[in-house]
Protein backbone atom coordinates (compact mmCIF):
# COMPACT_ATOMS: atom_id res chain seq x y z
CA UNK A 1 0.00 0.00 0.00
CA UNK A 2 0.93 3.69 -0.31
CA UNK A 3 0.08 6.78 1.28
CA UNK A 4 0.07 9.76 -0.77
CA UNK A 5 1.85 13.36 1.09
CA UNK A 6 0.38 16.51 -0.94
CA UNK A 7 1.11 19.82 -0.63
CA UNK A 8 -0.80 21.52 -3.57
CA UNK A 9 0.94 24.61 -2.76
CA UNK A 10 4.26 23.92 -3.90
CA UNK A 11 2.90 21.38 -6.55
CA UNK A 12 4.46 18.61 -4.40
CA UNK A 13 3.43 14.60 -4.09
CA UNK A 14 5.45 11.91 -2.24
CA UNK A 15 4.52 8.24 -2.46
CA UNK A 16 5.42 6.57 0.79
CA UNK A 17 5.56 2.72 0.85
CA UNK A 18 3.65 1.35 3.94
CA UNK A 19 4.39 -2.72 4.81
CA UNK A 20 1.10 -4.83 4.57
CA UNK A 21 0.88 -4.98 8.40
CA UNK A 22 0.67 -1.37 8.91
CA UNK A 23 -1.83 -1.10 6.15
CA UNK A 24 -4.50 -3.89 7.77
CA UNK A 25 -4.08 -1.67 10.79
CA UNK A 26 -4.52 1.66 8.68
CA UNK A 27 -7.34 0.43 7.35
CA UNK A 28 -9.21 -0.98 10.86
CA UNK A 29 -7.81 3.08 12.48
CA UNK A 30 -9.72 4.41 8.81
CA UNK A 31 -12.62 3.22 9.78
CA UNK A 32 -12.36 4.37 13.78
CA UNK A 33 -11.75 8.10 12.16
CA UNK A 34 -15.12 8.00 10.35
CA UNK A 35 -16.28 9.33 13.66
CA UNK A 36 -15.41 13.08 14.15
CA UNK A 37 -14.03 13.48 17.51
CA UNK A 38 -11.91 10.31 16.92
CA UNK A 39 -10.56 11.66 13.49
CA UNK A 40 -9.29 15.03 15.08
CA UNK A 41 -7.16 13.84 17.94
CA UNK A 42 -5.98 11.14 15.12
CA UNK A 43 -5.26 14.13 13.54
CA UNK A 44 -3.68 15.74 15.91
CA UNK A 45 -1.24 13.06 17.28
CA UNK A 46 -0.33 12.25 13.33
CA UNK A 47 0.59 16.26 12.53
CA UNK A 48 2.36 16.03 15.42
CA UNK A 49 4.41 12.73 15.08
CA UNK A 50 4.80 13.43 11.23
CA UNK A 51 5.89 17.01 11.57
CA UNK A 52 9.18 15.46 14.16
CA UNK A 53 9.65 12.90 11.28
CA UNK A 54 10.43 15.33 8.76
CA UNK A 55 12.33 17.29 10.56
CA UNK A 56 14.83 14.24 11.45
CA UNK A 57 14.69 13.48 7.79
CA UNK A 58 15.47 16.92 6.44
CA UNK A 59 19.27 17.81 5.04
CA UNK A 60 21.14 19.12 7.77
CA UNK A 61 21.30 22.69 6.87
CA UNK A 62 17.99 23.32 6.59
CA UNK A 63 16.93 21.73 9.97
CA UNK A 64 17.00 24.70 12.76
CA UNK A 65 19.76 26.04 14.71
CA UNK A 66 21.84 24.24 17.49
CA UNK A 67 20.74 25.98 20.75
CA UNK A 68 24.60 25.98 20.88
CA UNK A 69 24.75 28.36 17.44
CA UNK A 70 21.89 30.03 18.24
CA UNK A 71 24.15 30.88 22.12
CA UNK A 72 27.44 32.12 20.59
CA UNK A 73 25.53 33.98 17.81
CA UNK A 74 23.70 36.10 20.31
CA UNK A 75 26.80 36.58 22.42
CA UNK A 76 28.46 37.45 18.45
CA UNK A 77 25.10 39.98 17.91
CA UNK A 78 25.45 41.41 21.57
CA UNK A 79 29.25 42.16 21.33
CA UNK A 80 29.63 43.48 17.61
CA UNK A 81 26.14 45.37 17.80
CA UNK A 82 25.16 43.26 14.49
CA UNK A 83 22.13 41.96 13.61
CA UNK A 84 21.52 38.12 12.91
CA UNK A 85 20.01 37.86 9.77
CA UNK A 86 16.95 36.10 9.41
CA UNK A 87 17.90 33.25 7.40
CA UNK A 88 20.36 32.20 10.16
CA UNK A 89 17.45 32.30 12.74
CA UNK A 90 15.57 29.59 10.41
CA UNK A 91 18.48 27.37 8.83
CA UNK A 92 21.65 25.92 10.37
CA UNK A 93 23.76 26.46 6.96
CA UNK A 94 22.93 29.68 7.24
CA UNK A 95 23.47 30.30 10.98
CA UNK A 96 26.73 28.79 10.34
CA UNK A 97 27.89 31.04 7.99
CA UNK A 98 27.47 34.09 10.38
CA UNK A 99 29.48 32.53 13.14
CA UNK A 100 32.08 32.42 10.59
CA UNK A 101 31.74 35.84 9.46
CA UNK A 102 31.89 37.36 12.15
CA UNK A 103 34.10 34.42 14.81
CA UNK A 104 37.35 35.55 14.46
CA UNK A 105 36.36 39.56 14.70
CA UNK A 106 34.53 38.49 17.83
CA UNK A 107 37.12 36.59 19.77
CA UNK A 108 40.07 39.33 18.91
CA UNK A 109 37.26 41.68 20.73
CA UNK A 110 37.11 39.38 23.49
CA UNK A 111 40.83 38.41 23.86
CA UNK A 112 41.16 42.53 24.17
CA UNK A 113 38.76 42.12 27.27
CA UNK A 114 40.83 41.82 31.11
CA UNK A 115 39.40 39.19 32.90
CA UNK A 116 38.14 39.65 36.43
CA UNK A 117 41.17 37.57 37.60
CA UNK A 118 43.47 39.39 35.60
CA UNK A 119 42.46 42.52 36.98
CA UNK A 120 42.55 41.09 40.94
CA UNK A 121 45.69 39.85 40.05
CA UNK A 122 47.29 43.30 38.75
CA UNK A 123 45.61 44.82 41.76
CA UNK A 124 47.05 42.05 44.36
CA UNK A 125 50.69 42.55 42.87
CA UNK A 126 50.58 46.62 42.89
CA UNK A 127 49.21 46.47 46.45
CA UNK A 128 52.29 43.71 47.37
CA UNK A 129 54.93 46.00 45.32
CA UNK A 130 53.39 49.22 47.32
CA UNK A 131 53.88 47.09 51.03
CA UNK A 132 57.37 46.25 49.99
CA UNK A 133 58.47 49.83 49.20
CA UNK A 134 56.45 51.29 52.17
CA UNK A 135 58.57 48.28 54.77
CA UNK A 136 62.10 48.68 56.12
CA UNK A 137 64.09 45.52 54.23
CA UNK A 138 64.36 43.44 57.00
CA UNK A 139 68.46 43.38 56.50
CA UNK A 140 68.42 46.23 57.93
CA UNK A 141 66.64 45.11 61.54
CA UNK A 142 69.53 42.54 61.71
CA UNK A 143 71.82 45.40 61.86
Amino acid sequence: MALYLVNPGVDLTLELYIAPAVEEAICIQWERVKDKAIRQTFVRKLEKQLERLIVECMDWDLKEPTPAQASYAALISRKLDVSIPSEAVKYRFHMALFIDTYNEQYRTEMSKLPTPNTVEIEKAQALVAEKLKASPSSDNDAC
